[in-house]
């Protein structure tokens, strides 16, 4: 670790979000066990268009202390863009990013520069061991989210996390991508770059709040799978030529029924197809919309976040 750090920076990447019950108390937590590791990096907070007073806690604690800088945005623009300006707007050789609630044990991060020294890797990626305690719905939207996702875009992120460590050859790479809408996890996972995978243990959240609630997980797994695939657009031909078929057979048993004498009232098969093709025909559509919504935010051009403070 000695060895990795000599000469060399490192910055923990920190987003916020109302968080100012619990930010200083967290961050003397966490500076006091990375000095325990003899570790002295840099925080870069990223402050989300917090609505409390979490702005002027990192004020004062980039006053307070040498190394600790921090921007605030004009308004909530997503963790995930939260991220992006963080790695974007502070220069260093290597960047650490982690959650302010502890849930990231800072007690990990002398292991992780350890394994990125040992292993000679680019990327130390925070795989969570268990999820903490996780209500039952939260777990089984985050699990389903994953295998979803493994089988559209191929992306293995099972219990994946923001808790990373990075060299400035990564950060340099994930800063060419422009496009408004990305997941942070998924981008970071698609650059490639040799990765080892470093088992942790959720902690509890001791203060403050969770601001993630599940229908936020839900837009996330949406907005990661419009990310990084196309496929679902390929839904609209599948289900085509699958009613094709359905339409084939009932079409010969209906000929079938007319010419033996056969016929008789199909009122509710005539209904069902039409509730049927109808759903599809409105589904199919719903899904290219999404995807002409996702161009049109992307042709617009306009700024992926608006930094409204810094110190």
């Amino acid at each position: 670790m000695e060895a990795l750090l000599k000469g060399k920076s490192l910055v923990l990447v920190i987003p916020v979000y109302n968080e100012e019950k619990a930010l200083r108390a967290n961050f003397h937590e966490i500076k006091r066990l990375l000095a325990e590791d003899g570790i002295h990096p840099c925080f870069h907070f990223v402050d989300d268009g917090s609505r409390d007073g979490t702005w002027q806690v990192v004020s004062a604690l980039s006053s307070e202390y040498e190394g600790v800088t921090g921007i605030k945005f004009a308004r909530n623009f997503g963790k995930e863009i939260a991220l992006r300006a963080g790695v974007e707007s502070v220069d260093a050789d290597l960047y650490l990013t982690m959650d302010s609630d502890l849930q990231h044990p800072p007690r990990y991060i002398k292991d992780m520069l350890e394994v990125m020294a040992r292993e000679g890797c680019d990327i130390v990626d925070g795989v969570k061991a268990s999820r903490g305690h996780e209500s039952f719905k939260h777990r089984f939207v985050a699990k389903s989210f994953y295998k979803v996702l493994k089988s559209i875009t191929g992306l293995e992120m099972d219990n994946s996390s923001d808790f990373k460590l990075m060299n400035r050859q990564v950060i340099d790479a994930l800063r060419e991508f422009h496009e408004r809408n990305l997941f942070f996890r998924g981008i970071v996972s698609w650059v490639g770059f040799k990765t080892v995978k470093f088992p942790f243990e959720v902690d509890d959240r001791t203060l403050g709040e969770t601001h993630f609630s599940v229908g936020r997980l839900f837009l996330l797994a949406m907005s990661a799978i419009l990310s990084y695939t196309s496929k679902p657009l390929y839904l609209t031909i599948f289900s085509g030529i699958l009613f094709l078929l359905f339409a084939l057979i009932m079409g010969i048993q209906t000929l079938y029924n007319f010419f033996f004498g056969h016929a008789i009232s199909g009122f509710s098969t005539v209904i069902l197809l039409i509730l049927i093709t109808g759903s599809m025909i409105m589904l199919s559509l719903g899904i290219i919309g999404v995807y002409i919504a996702r161009i049109y935010e992307e042709i617009k051009r306009r700024p992926r976040y608006i930094i409204e403070r810094r110190v």
